[in-house]
């Protein structure tokens, strides 16, 4: 069950699906903006995030197109530490368009493009545990996309956007299941 979405662009289309999905099934998904546009100062942003995300008690939080750096309070408070012996541990998630860790900071259709340039055999998709430096948590899972000899950037990222779509629900589930039965003292 989704209860909030935070969107750092006030011009996405989330906005309207979102409402969209409340009307069509009766939900109450709150949706915000919250970017540099409201927020110039990214400790302002960083601390409205967190004000919201303390209005109720969520499972999980996952990242999904969020193009700016995690502060680190919000890692601190939702991410990996190096203390922790667990990714249950953990409760903030991303999703990586590429194999980590040789895409590891990079971003969008140029993960595809060095996939392309590297000669690699597989792009894909990645969920990680947030950590301070990007795309260094713990691997949560992985999904290889084998590349055609015809493929271009935007190809090559089509076909992991579409794998996202597919592995992404279930991999959220599941880490949320697992993480649960860890604080159960089940891990």
């Amino acid at each position: 069950e989704v209860g909030l979405v935070i969107c750092s662009k006030k011009s996405a289309g989330i906005f309207d699906r979102v409402e969209k999905l409340n009307t069509k099934y009766g939900l109450d998904i709150k949706c915000v903006h919250i970017g540099k546009e409201n927020y110039p100062n990214p400790t302002d942003e960083e601390n409205a995030i967190l004000n919201m995300l303390s209005t109720e008690e969520f499972d999980l939080i996952a990242l999904m197109g969020y193009m700016r750096k995690i502060g680190p309070n919000m890692v601190s408070k939702y991410g990996w530490k190096d203390d922790y012996t667990s990714p249950y541990q953990a409760m903030m998630l991303n999703t990586h368009p590429g194999l980590l860790p040789e895409s590891a900071g990079m971003y969008g259709r140029n993960v595809q493009q060095y996939t392309l340039d590297m000669g690699l055999p597989f792009g894909g998709q990645t969920l990680h545990v947030v950590s301070e430096e990007y795309d260094e948590g713990p691997i949560i899972a992985e999904h290889k996309v084998a590349v055609s000899p015809d493929d271009t950037a935007d190809t090559l990222f089509a076909k992991v956007q579409d794998t996202e779509k597919e592995y992404l629900p279930k991999d959220i589930d599941n880490f949320i299941k697992a993480r649960l039965k860890y604080l159960k003292g089940g891990l």
